[in-house]
């Protein structure tokens, strides 16, 4: 298996490779945010590129409207882009219209550039998505959400924890400094706290008041979940239980 990086989603047309599997990723936090939600019993996650069609959608089919701009959650939506938002209580057996900053942007684009299979991924669902990813037999384009267009230091880490974890080859530049950044700083959880409290996008958070969310977004596998794009819904699918 193949790994290959797109540190952005702008240039994600240079990294599309027709038959490869894309995994979607923004640890901070849409992809950690939407596992969340199908842990908790989410039934469907669409995800949508402006708040708009955010707003329009979730109205029009009933659905629980997630919608966050620049770290905060949007005036009409019941929820933001927070993981510990996302409990059972609220979202189980529901639909769930989503739009972020960057997370739906970059699912968008991919869509856009006619990707055959597309995950999403974070560090809280990496052993289950890698087992699919096995299983399916070709190579991986993993797709870094960043921030607006700017590569994120958090992105780069789940890129490296996936390519030593799978056993993959790390086969473009990207991804062997990803790989070398996840052994040299990464491997414990007290280490990938201590190094990605120097990212840009720690200090987002922080000055938001979002930094909790931090120590989660950090953690591996706590869920066997593997999330796939259907006929434009997110769907869960429990690797490990089928």
């Amino acid at each position: 298996m193949n790994i290959y990086l797109c540190p952005s989603p702008e240039l994600y047309p240079l990294y599309h490779r027709a038959e490869s599997i894309v995994i979607i990723v923004d640890i901070f936090r849409a992809s950690t945010t939407m596992v969340a939600a199908f842990a908790h019993g989410a039934k469907g996650i669409k995800a949508v590129a402006t708040t708009e069609e955010a707003e329009l959608e979730g109205k029009r089919i009933g659905a629980l409207i997630a919608a966050e701009r620049n770290i905060v959650r949007c005036p009409f939506a019941q929820l933001g882009n927070d993981p510990t938002e996302y409990t059972t209580e609220l979202v189980s057996g529901r639909e769930i219209v989503f739009t972020t900053t960057n997370g739906t942007r970059a699912l968008t684009i991919a869509q856009e550039q006619g990707a055959k299979e597309i995950l999403v991924g974070a560090l809280t669902n990496l052993q289950a998505t890698i087992d699919y990813c096995r299983q399916a037999g070709r190579d991986v384009v993993i797709l870094a959400a960043g921030w607006k267009g700017q590569v994120s230091m958090e992105d780069f880490l789940y890129a490296g924890a996936f390519a030593l974890q799978s056993g993959g080859e790390a086969s473009d530049d990207c991804a062997r400094m990803a790989l070398d950044l996840w052994k040299e700083h990464a491997r414990t959880f007290e280490g990938r706290l201590s190094y990605i409290r120097t990212s840009e996008h720690f200090s987002r958070l922080l000055s938001a008041g979002y930094e909790d969310a931090v120590p989660y977004c950090m953690s591996l596998d706590l869920f066997d979940i593997v999330l796939r794009l259907e006929e434009g819904w997110l769907r869960p699918h429990f690797l490990r239980a089928e």
